[in-house]
């Protein structure tokens, strides 16, 4: 009978079941967690009560007394915060008259208030952030609230830092983008929340995969608000380089930003990147350096920092011939022949089936052939390059076709019969060609 009888009286009061009554001021006049007598014997009811309903997801009869709990002993219990907001997010989202779900969210929105007010001395970021989150959930294309959603989640992230949660960081991000979008905040500043926010985030990313994924949805987010330019980036950038060109972190915040934007021949960039390398040389930052300069087709610079980069320790044969292979190339591309040729004979001494380095070491024989002094003297070159292409599709089939087609179009370049006679040559004899190319070849005369 006496849960029938209640039952009666909370239907009583259906039609009123989410608008918030005028609060009571008992608990909170007096201080006192549930209030005095009475006061208290209520609260206690009342608490028990909705918590009942609430934990059978009965959120129709446990609003009253959760409502009574609210306005009269507000201090009572956080958890009764945590359930409204629970309760009021279900109600907002079952409602379709817009003037109510105003009302609804401005009730949530005030409970957020009160959390803050009773509980916020430790927790006000965390609740903060949750605030933010809600409010743009639910008005998000109301500018005044998007203005008020980012100023709540910029204050918790200062608060939590690395105890910030990842839908905090995420919706911070959008907010900050959709302020710019608006004409609200500059690029600048949203590159600033960037920053901070990555910076956080990239602390956390081996302690759980949540934050990889938030990194690459805040990432995808920033890259296709299209405020991420060179210009931007120098703009943010620029009037700080001075003051923090000797701070690593700074630095490679400048390098991070202009490779995820491809602003990597950027002078800044350039600039950040040697500076980087004053602070932290290493075999790595120098060929990261080199593979730059070669973008800017500064060869003698890229050359200059690949030789320090082969000459690094604590790197891999594979590696270290790959980057001998670059420093051929870069050395061809600077005219010194004789420095490719003998940069191409160590990418293979580490890699002996590198096929791109038998033909690059080919190509710079070649190119070395103004040296050896006459005509017939420079034609041997294509003898011993013949010899190189030939050994490259043997070790590295991936490099035949390109082999082939060296050979057949070098064949018209070998001296003919006659220069072979003359100097008491036949095909198949072993000729020495000199030079730095150095080595020894067979005789093939051009028919």
């Amino acid at each position: 009978m006496k849960t029938l009888a209640l039952k009666t009286i909370l239907l009583t009061v259906m039609s009123l079941l989410y608008v918030l009554p005028a609060i009571s001021q008992k608990g909170i006049e007096d201080g006192s967690k549930y209030g005095k007598g009475q006061d208290s014997i209520n609260c206690i009811k009342n608490l028990s009560l909705y918590r009942e309903f609430f934990k059978h997801n009965n959120y129709k009869d446990a609003i009253q007394p959760w409502r009574k709990v609210f306005g009269e002993c507000p201090a009572a219990s956080e958890r009764m915060y945590v359930e409204g907001i629970t309760m009021y997010r279900k109600a907002i989202e079952s409602s379709s008259v817009p003037e109510r779900t105003d009302e609804l969210i401005d009730t949530m929105l005030l409970i957020y208030d009160r959390r803050i007010e009773y509980y916020g001395s430790k927790g006000e970021g965390n609740i903060l952030g949750r605030k933010g989150i809600d409010l743009l959930r639910y008005r998000n294309t109301d500018i005044e609230a998007v203005e008020d959603a980012y100023g709540y989640l910029k204050r918790s992230i200062s608060l939590q830092k690395n105890k910030s949660r990842d839908a905090t960081m995420v919706t911070f991000i959008s907010a900050s983008i959709t302020l710019n979008q608006k004409g609200k905040i500059d690029d600048s500043q949203v590159i600033e929340d960037y920053f901070m926010v990555t910076e956080i985030i990239d602390q956390l990313l081996d302690k759980s995969s949540r934050w990889p994924r938030a990194k690459d949805l805040i990432d995808d987010n920033m890259i296709g608000s299209g405020i991420l330019t060179c210009d931007a980036l120098n703009s943010y950038f620029e009037p700080q380089f001075e003051a923090n060109k000797t701070d690593k972190t700074f630095l490679e915040n400048v390098i991070r930003f202009y490779d995820a934007s491809d602003c990597d021949r950027a002078d800044l960039y350039v600039a950040a990147s040697e500076q980087m390398y004053k602070i932290d040389p290493g075999p790595q930052s120098a060929h990261q350096l080199a593979i730059m300069f070669m973008r800017k087709n500064d060869f003698p610079t890229a050359a200059k920092y690949l030789k320090m980069a082969v000459l690094g320790q604590d790197i891999d044969n594979e590696t270290r011939a790959e980057w001998f292979y670059e420093l051929t190339v870069v050395s061809a591309a600077n005219k010194d022949y004789c420095d490719a040729i003998a940069y191409a004979a160590n990418a293979i001494a580490y890699k002996s089936n590198y096929g791109k380095a038998y033909i690059a070491l080919g190509d710079a024989i070649i190119a070395s052939r103004d040296n050896l002094g006459s005509d017939f003297e420079k034609r041997t070159a294509f003898w011993v390059a013949a010899d190189k292409y030939t050994k490259a599709k043997s070790v590295d089939p991936s490099v035949a076709a390109d082999a082939n087609k060296k050979l057949n179009d070098y064949k018209a370049q070998y001296p003919n019969h006659e220069e072979v006679f003359f100097r008491d040559l036949k095909d198949g004899d072993s000729y020495q060609v000199k030079g730095c190319i150095n080595e020894r070849t067979t005789v093939r005369s051009r028919k």
